[in-house]
């Protein structure tokens, strides 16, 4: 039996970050080579207002800054608080090996060779995210960060200006936040590139209608909510409503069938390979 819609398009979670450093080079390399249709990755700026891809606000989980006696204080240990220059000194990627979070290495699913290639990754800036997304095919989804308390307009002005410089077009770029000021601005300054509204846990278990009212206020093409709180049948409603469902983060096989069979545009993965495997052999039933 055919499946009644198309197939969710996969989503590499801040790169495929089963088996590379999150949010690095690297990370989109895997994504390509486990054949995601994007990756999603996510920008903040640096103290010289550069824009950098980075998830957490300290940088002390996902690099060498701990150990390297030349930067400032842990207190300063942050992507706002230090320059690109000093920034991108540091090493993104040597932590995956020892850390293995989420035993990849051990089980042998990443190579020596890729093991070994890892140290000395970079924090990538956004424009060379977007330069590489561009050359490799792939879509992106760019999550603009609260910036919490820092300069969350100059952030989405960078933004703009770096992905009109890019080239990339609009339907190969999703840009999303939790920061819905954020992407009210992005809507004013951009609009001929999509966005998607974020959701946390609590959000996701809205009302559908008031979600869908704050999607229509918006100008909203997309929400991407938590799949922990997206019951059955929700993202049905929200596709019927005329808005794609991207979910995060679906690394769990009967979600990722649900969310098939509910309609939903798209799933944000670690586990990009997995995901197709079983999409694509549930799709030729």
């Amino acid at each position: 039996m055919p499946h009644p819609f198309p197939l969710p398009k996969v989503w590499a979670h801040r790169g495929a970050r089963s088996v590379a450093p999150e949010n690095t080079l690297a990370a989109a390399r895997a994504a390509l080579a486990q054949g995601a249709f994007g990756w999603e990755l996510d920008v903040r700026l640096t103290l010289d207002g550069a824009v950098v891809v980075a998830h957490d606000q300290g940088l002390r989980r996902v690099t060498d800054i701990a150990r390297r006696p030349d930067m400032p204080g842990r207190a300063d240990h942050r992507a706002d608080r230090l320059t690109l220059a000093q920034l991108r000194s540091l090493d993104a990627g040597s932590w995956f090996v020892g850390r293995d979070p989420f035993g990849t290495v051990a089980a042998g699913e990443v190579s020596p060779q890729e093991l070994a290639a890892f140290a000395g990754e970079r924090v990538p800036t956004l424009a060379e995210a977007l330069e590489w997304t561009r050359g490799a095919g792939l879509a992106v989804n760019v999550e603009i960060k609260d910036m919490l308390g820092g300069d969350d307009a100059l952030l989405v002005y960078e933004t703009v200006r770096l992905i009109r410089e890019s080239g990339l077009g609009g339907d190969k770029v999703l840009v999303s936040s939790f920061r819905r000021a954020s992407l009210e601005l992005f809507r004013e300054l951009c609009p001929e590139v999509p966005v998607g509204l974020l959701l946390d846990e609590k959000a996701t278990a809205a009302p559908v209608a008031d979600i869908l009212a704050g999607l229509r206020d918006l100008g909203a093409a997309a929400l991407n909510p938590c799949v922990r709180t997206l019951a059955p049948g929700r993202a049905a409603a929200f596709r019927e409503a005329g808005f794609d469902v991207n979910a995060y983060t679906v690394n769990r096989p009967e979600d990722m069938l649900r969310l098939a069979a509910e309609g939903a545009a798209g799933i944000i993965t670690d586990f990009p390979a997995r995901a197709l495997a079983l999409l694509r052999g549930k799709g030729q039933e």
